[in-house]
């Protein structure tokens, strides 16, 4: 699978994605509150350096950090054009920042400073379980002690067959409202590029690579498109 064809959804049809964000299709306004109330608690006494990975057009982070003193922003993504859009919202809000298109599941990229706090947001599914667990070990290798991981993805039901969880999310896009030419696009690329995780894989994947859960939940407003919240961090469980 090439870089084009993972982001064509973005690059061709980033209106269709905008618009299920801006309806809340896939729960980014509870996804929002969560991730921006973790973050004022843990860095509201000391600067933090910032990698977020998938971050399309960065549009979430300039409210989640703004209690926060932002101590630099990498953001990774394969869409240049959602980097462009990325560049142009951080500029606005002052943002020291660094954009890279490079495939996330490299890892952290050589010569940037260590993250005290990752953030990933519905991007990892992208990969198949073999490529996220060699993703969270390599970051948990590159990260120092005490880094936080907020993660938020698509999940799986427990013995849901793939075909059936596909037809259970185009069955409600349809019924929110995507329109149809939108609609198709949306799943030919779920379709063939979407590896989602059962909630008991999620927790076994991001635990086998060292990674400690501090919380995990159920995210966005409706059970059609299931997806987990996890919080977690870079240390030895007690």
């Amino acid at each position: 699978m090439t870089a084009d064809e993972v982001t064509s959804v973005f690059k061709d049809q980033w209106n269709a994605y905008q618009w299920v964000v801006d309806n809340n299709l896939m729960g980014h306004r509870e996804l929002l509150t969560a991730a921006t109330s973790f973050i004022e608690d843990r860095y509201r006494d000391s600067p933090v350096a910032m990698a977020d990975f998938g971050c399309g057009n960065s549009l979430l982070i300039p409210e989640m950090t703004r209690s926060v003193q932002l101590d630099g922003y990498c953001g990774i993504d394969l869409a240049e054009n959602a980097l462009s859009m990325a560049k142009q919202l951080l500029e606005c809000n002052g943002i020291k920042h660094q954009l890279l298109c490079q495939d996330l599941f490299s890892g952290m990229p050589e010569n940037s400073s260590s993250p005290g706090l990752i953030y990933s947001a519905f991007a990892v599914h992208h990969g198949d379980q073999q490529k996220k667990r060699q993703f969270f070990s390599k970051l948990f290798q590159q990260t120092p002690d005490h880094c936080a991981f907020v993660l938020a993805d698509i999940m799986i039901h427990p013995h849901q067959g793939f075909d059936d969880y596909t037809q259970m999310l185009e069955q409600y896009f349809a019924k929110q409202g995507v329109r149809p030419d939108w609609l198709s696009h949306i799943m030919t690329h779920i379709r063939q590029y979407d590896y989602p995780e059962t909630e008991e894989t999620w927790l076994d994947i991001v635990r086998s690579s060292g990674w400690k859960v501090l919380q995990k939940q159920s995210l966005g407003p409706h059970d059609e498109y299931p997806a987990i919240f996890m919080l977690l961090e870079h240390g030895k469980v007690a």
